[in-house]
């Protein structure tokens, strides 16, 4: 019956993407001749984690329902350019494991470039990527992507307007970012990453084999920061790299010491925390057999701090205590235990202190990697193994990523235990 399942969910989605695919490759050829992009396959499968809330809380409450922990996507993306127009377009077809689908298209960039000697100007949706980390980029203050993602996809880029100068070591950028967008917040209440109006400023400078980076943001309602990078190519084999970031305010979520295991709506609220840091600093080492290593260390202030981490497994334990008492009340005890899960996306790293390393070796076409991430706070870990294949014009992806350690760590409480993929890209 499984199998059953995983062929038709292949066959629904391999009729929509190649629907999609041509109608965008017929409009791309009309219009330019520069054009290029790639279609992917993707299959996973998760296993859930039976001690994560969200698990127990569905089995108290019989409508509130896991996610799919099966998935299917076949996308498609496309690369194109005419007289200083650049875009990047990609249409998605899912399937989960239940036979639902659903189907997207969005641009992931479309931006005018004028250039006039030193100077460029940009206007539209770009991707702009900054700062030098690998595991977490406090300064990347434009795009504000997430990091250590499975499969290495396009971002999607901000509407902005960009001024930008150059010369054999200097570049300066002036970022007006979402000029025409009003903040916008998430079901917790708190801004979305990125999603606000604000100006941003990097300046860059090489000494020798030294990149010294300096930024700035301003935002609508997250207010100022200010940061700084450093890349430094030691030899050839090793580079260091740090970069830190003051921020003056930044919001993140609260709840009352006494607030009642039954409250109406969200038992969370937003804070303000004041005068926060977020530092990175790590190296990378390759040596002639294409042996590399990335190894990192980073403090997120804007994070969760461990009391709050405490505080939550409590109130996660009163619940579940609370249920054999209140039998009646279970679908709302079911409810605050799915309110819960509010703070685990309520920053972009779930504890202030993190531990990464990454392992990779290029072998011809074929490269294996390793890496895990270390919360020391509570001994949570994340690790991941992976196998590319890279060919002319194919490559294939397949991992695995467990997420554990310590029985009362927060990554052992996720909702996912365990995540496979495999994945195959087709560049044209």
């Amino acid at each position: 019956m499984k199998m059953f399942k995983k062929t038709a969910l292949v066959a629904r989605l391999a009729l929509l993407t190649v629907v999609l695919t041509s109608l965008l490759t017929a409009q791309v050829a009309a219009q330019t001749s520069n054009g290029s992009g790639q279609v992917r396959a993707l299959l996973s499968q998760q296993s859930v984690n039976p001690a994560s809330p969200q698990t127990q809380a569905s089995q108290l409450r019989a409508d509130q329902e896991l996610e799919s922990v099966q998935l299917g996507v076949l996308e498609a993306e496309l690369h194109f350019g005419i007289k200083g127009i650049n875009a990047i377009a990609t249409v998605q077809g899912q399937s989960d494991g239940s036979g639902n689908t659903r189907s997207d298209i969005w641009l992931n960039e479309l931006v005018a470039a004028w250039g006039q000697g030193a100077w460029q100007l940009s206007a539209g949706k770009k991707i702009v990527e900054w700062d030098v980390g690998y595991g977490f980029r406090p300064n990347d203050v434009v795009q504000q992507e997430k990091r250590r993602s499975l499969i290495t996809v396009s971002a999607i880029g901000r509407p902005l307007l960009m001024a930008e100068y150059f010369d054999a070591t200097l570049a300066a950028s002036l970022v007006w970012v979402n000029p025409a967008t009003s903040s916008s917040r998430n079901a917790s209440g708190l801004l979305e990453k990125g999603e606000e109006q604000a100006l941003a400023g990097r300046a860059y400078y090489r000494v020798g084999t030294v990149d010294l980076h300096g930024f700035a943001r301003y935002g609508v309602d997250s207010g100022a920061s200010a940061g700084a990078a450093v890349a430094w190519v030691a030899s050839d084999a090793l580079e260091l790299h740090a970069s830190s970031r003051y921020l003056r305010h930044s919001e993140s979520l609260s709840m009352a010491a006494q607030t009642p295991l039954l409250v109406r709506g969200s038992a969370w609220h937003t804070e303000l925390q004041n005068n926060l840091t977020q530092t990175l600093v790590g190296l990378s080492w390759s040596n002639e057999d294409q042996h590399n290593l990335i190894l990192e260390a980073w403090w997120d202030g804007s994070a969760a701090s461990p009391q709050q981490w405490r505080d939550w497994s409590t109130r996660n334990q009163n619940l579940l205590a609370a249920v054999p008492k209140l039998v009646g009340l279970a679908p709302a005890l079911a409810g605050s235990l799915m309110g819960q899960n509010q703070l685990l996306s309520s920053s972009a790293n779930l504890h202030r202190q993190n531990m990464f390393a990454r392992w990779s070796w290029q072998s011809g076409a074929w490269q294996p990697a390793v890496d895990v991430l270390w919360t020391p706070a509570d001994n949570g870990v994340v690790s991941s193994a992976s196998l590319a294949w890279q060919g002319d014009q194919l490559r294939v992806d397949a991992g695995v990523r467990w997420y554990g350690g310590a029985s009362d760590s927060v990554l052992a409480s996720l909702p996912v235990r365990k995540l496979a993929y495999l994945s195959m890209t087709w560049a044209f």
